[in-house]
């Protein structure tokens, strides 16, 4: 695990940030945006913004992650419980506003851009004093580097801090372009060390590289290139696949590997890239692969359970799991009525029982036979299904979310933040003073 501390350096919390507005006279400023109702949002005197990848698209259907929903869900469950602590916070409460980013650039901007503004009490055209939703000074978030990366790069600017939970790329580190980014993640730097070190204590020395189109892939294969050459092993091939898998992107993929004399491969791909590429390897028959797995998808359970005959021997290095106290109940803690308040919620629940809450079909669907679910009955129960969501055993990203908001937490605990705090935002609550609180700084 690697190590971090937090410092007090400077970590501005602007309650009053600059309004990305129309204003057509001094007087009229209007709202562009959408308001939205795919969010969880809980007042407090601090609202900790929330990126997370609820929902992705593979191909070309959009798909609902039950995994990211628990990511989602522990992120309140820390708001919950700190603030139900007197030692830590006892002078402030912190609340959430935790959107999904659709693990999609322009989405994240988006979502960033309405998480550090607040929301209008109506839809387009609101007057932009009309807030409903206070503005979020810190993000937790999001998964993927590209993503965050893009993100930051809007942010900066406004000295907004962002805390990632799931990117790992090595690139993240350079503070002169990233000053406000932190994570609980580890760097890739230390991952792919342990990797070249694995591969040469096996003594494979000739080994082919994949990897998905994306900021992550390349700087992990970059870095992973240069460490190995230290030990003697060289590249069969380096094949970077786009993140749309096509038809002919695959099959340029396979016929790499099948021309190829390597028989080890180390894969730098998130779960859902491999999820295609290795169900192309059985229809393909290529199962002789020693598979190397990256962080992003050694631990996959689905992976693993889908295609058990193929990732035999598999080797990598997973991220570190944690325990965290009363979230398995927290999770479960679920009926067909609490779903309701939520349309994430809502969908999650429609997707695990195969039914219809109240009468509703969520918008997300794009199966036909969505229209043909019955209503649910409010027997349903987590219970007696097994879902991803509910899945406590392994928490590892999951438990990074928990260090997020922790870390987060920690760092206002400081007492001369509890006591600007006091002055800042209990008098003024709409947020009309910028208050200077503590930075927090990572040590990757």
């Amino acid at each position: 695990m690697m190590a971090y501390h937090i410092s007090l350096l400077t970590f501005w919390f602007l309650l009053n940030p600059p309004m990305w507005c129309w204003s057509t006279n001094k007087d009229e400023c209007i709202y562009q945006g959408e308001e939205g109702t795919q969010s969880f949002y809980q007042d407090g005197d601090v609202i900790l913004g929330g990126l997370f990848p609820l929902h992705y698209s593979p191909v070309s259907a959009v798909c609902f992650g039950a995994r990211a929903l628990r990511w989602m869900r522990t992120m309140t469950f820390a708001v919950k419980e700190i603030n139900q602590r007197q030692d830590l916070l006892p002078n402030l409460s912190l609340g959430y506003h935790i959107r999904d980013s659709f693990d999609e650039i322009p989405l994240s901007i988006k979502g960033s851009l309405v998480l550090v503004n607040g929301q209008p009490e109506t839809g387009r055209g609101a007057s932009c004093t009309d807030l409903r939703r206070q503005p979020s000074p810190v993000i937790v978030g999001d998964a993927a580097s590209g993503v965050s990366m893009a993100v930051l790069r809007t942010l900066t600017s406004f000295s907004v801090p962002v805390v990632s939970y799931f990117s790992s790329c090595s690139c993240l580190s350079n503070k002169k372009d990233f000053p406000t980014f932190m994570r609980t993640m580890p760097s890739d730097q230390f991952q792919i060390k342990a990797l070249a070190r694995l591969v040469h204590y096996f003594q494979w020395t000739w080994v082919g590289v994949i990897g998905v189109e994306s900021d992550y892939a390349r700087f992990a294969i970059q870095l992973f290139l240069k460490e190995s050459a230290s030990y003697n092993v060289c590249p069969a091939y380096v094949h970077i696949y786009p993140i749309v898998l096509t038809e002919e992107a695959l099959r340029e993929l396979m016929n790499t590997i099948r021309a190829s004399t390597a028989t080890v491969i180390v894969s730098f791909s998130a779960e859902t890239d491999m999820r295609t590429v290795l169900k192309e390897c059985r229809r393909q028959n290529i199962t002789y692969v020693q598979w190397i797995a990256s962080e992003a998808w050694a631990t996959s359970k689905s992976l693993w359970g889908d295609y058990s005959n193929i990732l035999q021997g598999t080797l990598g290095f997973a991220i570190r799991k944690g325990e965290i106290p009363n979230l398995g109940n927290y999770l479960r803690g679920l009926n067909t009525s609490t779903v309701q308040a939520s349309d994430f919620l809502t969908e999650f629940w429609e997707e695990t029982f195969n039914c219809r809450v109240n009468g509703s079909l969520n918008t997300h669907i794009h199966k036909e036979d969505a229209q043909k679910r019955g209503p649910c009955s409010g027997r349903e129960s987590l219970d007696n299904v097994y879902t991803s969501y509910a899945d406590v055993t392994q928490l590892r990203v999951s438990y990074n979310v928990y260090k997020a908001v922790y870390l987060i937490a920690h760092a206002l605990g400081v007492k001369f933040v509890l006591q600007k705090a006091d002055e800042g935002f209990h008098s003024n609550k709409a947020g009309s003073h910028m208050i200077k609180c503590c930075r927090l700084k990572l040590m990757d």
